[in-house]
């Protein structure tokens, strides 16, 4: 469950032809009638988008008309998320789990498709998701870290790190507005979603499931364009369960260093000591591996005489006070074992 890259919702596409209506109101045209009056609204609408919401699982179907090559093809959209898994929603989507979603999107009894179509379909748009165990204060120090590392022109990419009762994260570009340079990302604290925002889910599915301190980072691959520049292969969605998820794991946790700034060791201080200078020069590369105070201080341990250990224990605190504020190392631990799970060695 944690620390396990997993697919939490993608979009598929499958030919119309390929698909049966069981709903006889789906895609079907209709006129509103105002019930006190009893007059009925010339203008005529098409049903081409059924939403269905039960327990806090939102499912999405719809009719699409894509264009390609210069022929149009109806399509049918149907949005799959892990929800949809219940009780297994900390799986998330994998091959273990497809049938389980298969199963829940004909039992809506919208449209019904057969197995082979539906791991046949078109897919995009899919979120992957990596949960590892924290509480919500190290996550805020460690959201305002990696927002303080954010190259100048991408602030306006980036939000500000938020830290409310109901959530707290930071977030890379939108949806709307992702491309494969500036990808969507998202930190956030699943425990606070899931029992604000999804409260009625988590309460349905999730009494038997230990979800205590959980943080997530997601990452979305928009589009055909963006698999592409992330050198990962697969055309449908059997192809994408069939992934490698070392691959999968390069992008997802280079989408957060898109926007981030890696340490650069900054202009030698000419008023220290050439061995002074040496030893800043080690600490600020230890600094760029992710290490905090606590690991600088642990090569103390090298020097057996406590006089020589005190005297080199003084010298590491004035040394570590010149290294540039952009490079501060990160006090607590917790926030440190945080970012280096998210492979954002700061």
């Amino acid at each position: 469950m944690l620390e396990t890259i997993k697919i939490d919702s993608l979009k598929l596409r499958i030919p119309r032809y390929k698909v049966e209506y069981v709903d006889s109101t789906f895609a079907q045209e209709y006129q509103k009638v105002f019930t006190k009056s009893g007059e009925i609204e010339d203008k005529i609408n098409l049903d081409k988008h059924k939403v269905d919401v039960t327990n806090g699982i939102t499912t999405r179907i719809a009719v699409f008309h894509s264009l390609q090559g210069g022929m149009a093809e109806e399509q049918i959209v149907i949005q799959c998320n892990a929800k949809q898994l219940k009780q297994s929603y900390f799986l998330g989507i994998n091959k273990n789990t497809i049938h389980d979603l298969y199963n829940y999107i004909n039992d809506l009894e919208i449209i019904r498709v057969s197995f082979d179509d539906f791991m046949d379909a078109y897919v995009s748009d899919i979120d992957f998701c990596y949960d590892v165990k924290v509480d919500p204060n190290t996550m805020i120090e460690a959201n305002q870290e990696i927002y303080n590392k954010v190259k100048p022109n991408y602030y306006k990419y980036v939000g500000k790190p938020y830290r409310q009762k109901t959530n707290v994260g930071l977030q890379f570009n939108s949806r709307e507005r992702a491309t494969p340079s500036k990808p969507y990302v998202k930190i956030y604290h699943k425990t606070l979603e899931l029992d604000y925002k999804s409260f009625e889910f988590s309460q349905e599915y999730l009494k038997e499931v230990d979800y205590s301190d959980i943080g997530r980072l997601e990452f979305t691959i928009k589009n055909t364009r963006h698999r592409k520049k992330l050198n990962l292969i697969y055309h449908n969605l059997r192809d994408l369960l069939r992934l490698n998820h070392a691959e999968i794991g390069i992008a997802m946790f280079s989408g957060v260093l898109n926007y981030v700034e890696t340490s650069q060791i900054i202009r030698e201080h000419k008023d220290l000591s050439p061995t002074d200078r040496l030893i800043l020069h080690f600490i600020k590369r230890t600094i760029q591996k992710g290490d905090d105070k606590q690991c600088v201080f642990e090569s103390l341990n090298i020097f057996e005489q406590p006089q020589e250990r005190s005297r080199m224990k003084k010298k590491l605190k004035q040394l570590i006070y010149q290294v540039n504020e952009k490079e501060q190392l990160v006090a607590n631990q917790k926030t440190m074992n945080f970012l280096r799970k998210l492979r954002l060695n700061l």
